[in-house]
């Protein structure tokens, strides 16, 4: 009999150890003229949304909002299509990676099943998208082509 834990444990090793982020930057952060502009920067992948892209999008948006010369944020996107919403098979999906709790009081993201994947939706996808639509500056988000289901959440 084996520790659950342990196997927790060995699981998110192996895990970790196959997934491949891209070398660049996830999003890019750059303030011109009193405009912050933020841009999703997985173009070939269509800027798939995984926990990597999500939280550097999480820093940037505190850092547009922290930066008092900011007036303006734009969120637009690198490549052909602004986002193809989740990541859902890509090198760098990393859904079976432990996420950062910002969010979320309680960790289910140990859990097996449905709660984890729960857990994972309120914290990165739900929770994130609706503390970015409360920001206090007027956010623009400038969508070309393609934008489905998590493109369509940043987008409202």
């Amino acid at each position: 009999v084996t520790d659950s834990n342990e196997l927790d444990l060995e699981l998110v090793d192996r895990v970790e150890a196959d997934i491949q982020y891209e070398e660049m930057e996830p999003v890019l952060y750059e303030e011109v003229d009193h405009v912050a502009y933020i841009t999703l920067n997985r173009p070939e992948v269509h800027n798939a949304q995984n926990s990597q892209m999500l939280y550097a999008l999480d820093d940037a948006f505190n850092q547009a909002v922290d930066e008092d010369s900011v007036k303006c944020i734009v969120l637009r996107s690198g490549g052909k299509h602004f986002s193809q919403g989740h990541d859902i098979g890509t090198p760098g999906r990393d859904f079976e990676k432990p996420v950062e709790r910002r969010l979320m009081w309680y960790d289910h993201t140990n859990k097996p099943g449905a709660e984890k994947a729960y857990a994972r939706e309120q914290e990165i996808y739900l929770g994130m998208c609706k503390r970015w639509r409360q920001i206090p500056k007027p956010t623009i988000c400038q969508v070309h082509r393609g934008c489905i289901a998590g493109g369509l959440m940043l987008a409202w």
